[in-house]
């Protein structure tokens, strides 16, 4: 009988439960359950890091914690629909989604509000090229905390919480197979998993490790 992973949900109460704790995002965290005791001269906060590294459940837990608005566009500046003087600014970028005339007057009324904002992005917000040299001023005065590259030691636990959130039992024999064969990248190992969990269900059998074998082989154009 294979050892299968138990399927545990973390208590959405706690800003850690339901996250995959470990070096690469400690400090982010303790930055949260820290709010809204962030330092001066602006009491906001940049949590950024790679893609599929968790910012967006960081901020749907600081979200739970603080009802802070969460905001992943923000085109035009309309202050009847932003209410709190709480935001989270999610996949924040240098693109048409944020207009810098909104980010600006939204910065300003937040600040006037004694209010806080949890901006979440791939890159520093302060190292982005916006071309309103107030915003940019501005920006470069917030605190900002990054989300380190993958670790091995996180790599184990990491595959072990996807395959949970997606209800998807394996066994640890398949872990011990996939643990030194995948890369240690996060967006890496969120596709690695859906694509395994959908071929799972596709062909209507429990993952084995000659399916892991095959989407690995296909992802990494190698033989395994």
């Amino acid at each position: 009988m294979t050892e299968q992973l138990p399927l545990v949900f973390g208590d959405a109460s706690d800003v850690s439960s339901g996250l995959i704790t470990g070096p690469e995002n400690e400090l982010a965290i303790k930055w949260l359950k820290n709010w809204p005791d962030w330092p001066p001269p602006s009491r906001f906060l940049n949590i950024f890091g790679p893609v599929a590294c968790g910012k967006s459940r960081l901020g749907e837990f600081h979200r739970q914690r603080t009802q802070a608005q969460i905001l992943t566009r923000l085109d035009s500046w309309d202050p009847r629909s932003l209410t709190g003087s709480h935001f989270i600014l999610d996949d924040i970028t240098q693109s048409k989604n944020w207009s810098e005339e909104a980010l600006f007057f939204l910065y300003q009324t937040v600040t006037e509000n004694s209010g806080t904002i949890l901006f979440l992005s791939d890159e520093p917000i302060s190292n982005m090229a916006w071309q309103l040299d107030d915003l940019r001023s501005r920006f470069r005065s917030v605190n900002a905390q990054e989300i380190l590259s993958l670790s091995e030691a996180s790599l184990r636990p990491l595959l072990e919480h996807h395959f949970t959130q997606r209800q998807c039992v394996i066994s640890q024999t398949i872990l011990n197979f996939m643990v030194p064969r995948v890369q240690r990248e996060y967006s890496y190992v969120q596709k690695l998993v859906y694509e395994i969990d959908t071929r799972s269900l596709t062909n209507k059998k429990a993952v084995s490790i000659g399916l892991v074998k095959q989407v690995l082989s296909e992802m990494s154009g190698d033989n395994l």
